[in-house]
């Protein structure tokens, strides 16, 4: 078997690792990065913060070279990554609002389920459970049904229908 350990740097500008000082290119990386940042931060638009950091990188000797010869393709480098971050920040938050609303309606589900339980154990109908919670007959009868099926257990109804839920 493979072991393998890995070392993380930070080699953000204003952490200032040692290795910044080693390696001219990491450095001058870093201080493009650093720019890019500063400039969004000062309000700008990302694509306007990548475009002043490519002339201020020439402008500054960094990347001098590089930057000469590739300039376009480092733009269309940090857009595309800036639009990853992004695409990826937006899916977070589509998931906890995916989250949120699985998670609420499993709640209302277990509390209807608690009520019609409560309901049962007290020697009410399944239609009159239905009237009094305001809800479809055919709906409580499935639940009065998983009630008896499951040993009169809360739990289980509730286990029983939400995967139900999930494979629909």
């Amino acid at each position: 078997m493979l072991e393998l350990k890995v070392k993380m740097l930070n080699i953000n500008l204003p952490v200032g690792h040692r290795i910044l000082q080693e390696c001219l290119p990491l450095y001058e990386y870093a201080w493009f990065i650093e720019q890019v940042r500063a400039y969004i931060e000062s309000g700008m638009t990302r694509d306007k913060a990548v475009t002043l950091s490519v002339q201020d990188s020439i402008r500054e000797g960094i990347f001098k070279d590089f930057v000469r010869k590739h300039g376009s393709e480092v733009e269309n480098m940090l857009y595309t990554q800036f639009n990853l971050d992004d695409a990826l920040k937006v899916r977070y938050e589509e998931g906890v609002e995916d989250g949120m609303e699985l998670g609420i309606e499993r709640g209302q589900l277990r509390y209807l389920i608690h009520q019609v339980c409560g309901k049962l154990q007290r020697g009410d109908v399944p239609e009159k459970i239905a009237a009094d919670l305001l809800e479809d007959e055919a709906r409580i009868a499935e639940i009065c049904e998983l009630y008896e099926a499951c040993g009169r257990r809360e739990d289980a109804v509730c286990e029983q229908l939400e995967k139900q839920k999930d494979r629909e």
